[in-house]
């Protein structure tokens, strides 16, 4: 019976806008939220910041060396987690950043579905927002903004970019060769 109302299309079509203004508005939010979380880490003093990462670092000396069975001295795991806060420090800008250039992707697929259009306008955006939260850092207490850290959260984006590439052209042959079979 409902096939033949008229207005059964006028609905589906109003359903579909709905969704896509929803998911415009979730995209958004969640790419603000994550815009927040890096600000409010760069916002952090020198002490604080140094402070997580040497967190980090000596969770993952006593971890490795409970796994290779190593005894080590206090002194040995202070040089392990000293060793690795170079690491820690930029892999976490590269990791947050290629989440951001991923949450940008992700929002500005929403107006249309062909990544390769936005990939350069994600990654731009991203380098942008580096560059200002590197001059937000230079008047943190402890903190200094560096041109080098713009280049590694650069690095970090493009490789979020390019793995949001990847998983949307696998999940878009997928639903291409599912939407084949469905039709034969």
């Amino acid at each position: 019976m409902t096939e033949n109302n008229p207005n059964n299309g006028k609905v589906k079509d109003f359903r579909h806008e709905e969704r896509k203004i929803v998911k415009k508005g979730v995209t958004f939010l969640i790419l603000v939220f994550w815009m927040a979380v890096i600000f409010l880490f760069s916002a952090q003093n020198g002490t604080r910041s140094s402070g997580i990462s040497r967190f980090v670092g000596y969770g993952i000396a006593e971890n490795r060396n409970r796994l290779l069975h190593q005894e080590t001295s206090e002194e040995q795991v202070a040089k392990q987690v000293e060793a690795m806060q170079l690491v820690i420090r930029k892999g976490a800008h590269m990791g947050e950043y290629a989440l951001l250039a991923v949450c940008a992707l992700m929002h500005l697929c929403c107006y249309q579905r062909k990544p390769e259009r936005f990939w350069l306008w994600a990654w731009g955006f991203c380098i942008a927002f580096a560059a200002t939260d590197e001059i937000h850092q230079l008047f943190v207490p402890g903190r200094e903004g560096r041109f080098l850290d713009v280049c590694i959260d650069s690095i970090g984006s493009l490789i979020g970019v390019l793995v949001f590439m990847l998983c949307y052209r696998k999940l878009w042959n997928r639903r291409k060769t599912k939407n084949v079979k469905n039709h034969n």
